[in-house]
């Protein structure tokens, strides 16, 4: 029988009319078929955005099977754990002119950070909070522009490229006047601040702190990058013009550890490979700094079992024994409760072993969220070995917070606005929060220094920020006043070194806090 169809679409003109109302129904579902097909190729990204992270206004989409992009506060990424501060955002959003000058032209500040990388853990959670009361503050009596807050997460950092496709979305935006974070010491953060400083938006880091990461690849500091991979480009230098950072380079940081902890170390334990710049470009300054080739141990960061290996190593040493840490936090604690079954297992000549570290070493202070890892970490600061001095652990700080609590105006700002948000005041005590709150206020201490009448210009905010320095006026900060070099770095002495005491046991429904003692020159570091 021949085809009532031509092309088997449509119905057959040289067949006698009227057509059956069947004829009609393949060329009307190819139509169909073909807008879906037409539309889906022109609005592919938002409708993947829509549906696989639930927002409709394309603000986020799906990367790595989490959720990352700009959100107002309204949404929280599928993460739980930040639903509390990103509601205190949208509220705090949504109220922001209450108490400015009435004819204050409103400004937005993007947050950029990740909430989910391994290296952060529960940290990402504190720093938020800082952020959130930094905005709080920034708003406060007497504020001239009322302060916004878009939170971009660029989720955990991987293979793709999605931390540059985040700040895209920032950069783009007419209203984003500045940025505070820029997530943690990796090459994709230096790929950020490039592409934020070519729209000229001026950044506040809150927590990078790897040699190369300013505007001149850290040139005065002499930086040795040959253990990092080759792909690299943070050697030249980043984000020129319109990058600063608040927390404490490695170098300096290393500086005050020296200071305080004379002679020549018996070890350094480091990762393997070079992917890490918070590492690799570490380890250079260290064995230059403490007189030259340390023994190094090594173990695999992507690997649990070879951390318990390295205190075998260790262990080995009969005498005191001082072990430069130079990883990141997330395995220190393992290392410490290692430390402590070979002292109780008879398997560790060493009469005691004092573990130095930089400041992500203070990870152990914060509660994880990951129950193996709170596990680990309350099981080694409660270990008799820690406990009764055997082991010990020297960190510098993040922030300067801990030498100025009890004097610092504008520490007692952050404990106020904190509170005032309703933040727990625990999540102070590893830094985080402290430099999230201090990045947040230098941008707001540059929008005080403009005139509330008129829109507020990227350049004019990044001239503000640029004259906060050793020779002109300094942010008030929590972590002490903040000035930065021409390179962009902070320009004071360096941060605090502090011994981290044992975890007491908990008592009532409050869980307890995890303490320190600021260490001094020529003295013991005591708890």
């Amino acid at each position: 029988m021949p085809s009532r169809h031509r092309w088997l679409i449509i119905p057959d003109p040289n067949r006698p009319f009227p057509h059956r109302r069947t004829d009609w129904l393949r060329p009307a579902a190819t139509l169909v078929v073909a807008l879906l097909v037409a539309g889906g190729l022109v609005f592919q990204q938002p409708l993947q955005r829509a549906f696989t992270c639930g927002w409709f206004d394309g603000s986020a989409w799906s990367a790595g099977g989490e959720c990352v992009g700009l959100s107002d506060g309204s949404d929280d990424f599928a993460l739980d754990r930040f639903a509390a501060v990103l509601r205190v955002v949208e509220q705090q959003n949504a109220a922001a002119a209450d108490r400015c000058d009435p004819r204050g032209t409103p400004v937005t500040v993007g947050v950029l950070l990740t909430l989910t990388d391994r290296n952060a853990g529960g940290r990402a959670v504190h720093e938020l909070e800082g952020m959130a009361a930094g905005q709080r503050h920034a708003n406060d009596t007497g504020c001239l522009h009322p302060m916004r807050l878009v939170v971009a997460n660029v989720g955990a950092y991987g293979p793709d490229n999605e931390a540059v496709e985040v700040a895209r979305e920032l950069a783009e935006d007419p209203d984003v006047v500045a940025v505070a974070g820029l997530g943690l010491s990796q090459q994709r953060s230096a790929e950020v601040a490039d592409l934020l400083a070519e729209a000229k938006v001026p950044m506040v880091a809150d927590l990078i702190t790897a040699e190369g990461f300013d505007q001149t690849g850290s040139r005065d500091d002499e930086p040795d990058f040959r253990a990092c991979d080759a792909d690299i480009t943070y050697p030249r230098g980043i984000g020129k013009d319109y990058y600063y950072r608040v927390a404490y380079r490695n170098a300096v940081q290393i500086e005050q550890l020296a200071a305080v902890l004379p002679g020549r170390p018996d070890f350094i334990m480091v990762p393997t490979g070079g992917s890490d710049p918070y590492t690799c470009t570490a380890l250079p300054v260290m064995q230059r700094r403490f007189g030259g080739k340390i023994t190094e141990v090594k173990f695999d960061a992507d690997e649990a079992s070879t951390v318990p290996l390295t205190a075998q190593r260790i262990c080995g040493t009969a005498k005191d024994v001082e072990v430069l840490y130079i990883a990141r936090g997330g395995d220190l604690a393992r290392f410490l409760f290692s430390l402590d079954e070979a002292f109780l297992g008879g398997r560790c000549a060493a009469t005691s072993v004092t573990v130095v570290s930089t400041s992500d070493g203070l990870r152990v202070r914060s509660p994880e969220d990951n129950a193996m890892l709170e596990d680990l970490r309350l099981r080694a600061l409660r270990s008799p070995s820690f406990t009764d001095g055997r082991i010990r652990l020297i960190s510098t700080l993040v922030s300067g917070a801990d030498r100025f609590r009890g004097d610092n105006p504008g520490f007692r700002d952050l404990e106020r606005a904190f509170a005032g948000a309703g933040f727990d005041a625990a999540h102070l005590d590893d830094g985080w929060a402290v430099n999230g709150y201090d990045a947040v206020t230098t941008i707001s201490a540059a929008l005080r220094t403009l005139p509330s009448t008129k829109p507020v210009q990227r350049s004019q905010v990044n001239t503000a920020i640029s004259g906060f320095s050793t020779s002109g006026q300094a942010v008030a900060g929590a972590g002490g006043p903040i000035t930065f070099d021409n390179s962009g770095n902070r320009a004071d002495a360096g941060p605090p070194v502090v011994r981290v005491c044992p975890l007491p046991r908990p008592s009532g429904d409050q869980a307890p806090r995890t303490p320190s003692t600021i260490v001094r020159p020529g003295t013991p570091p005591t708890c």
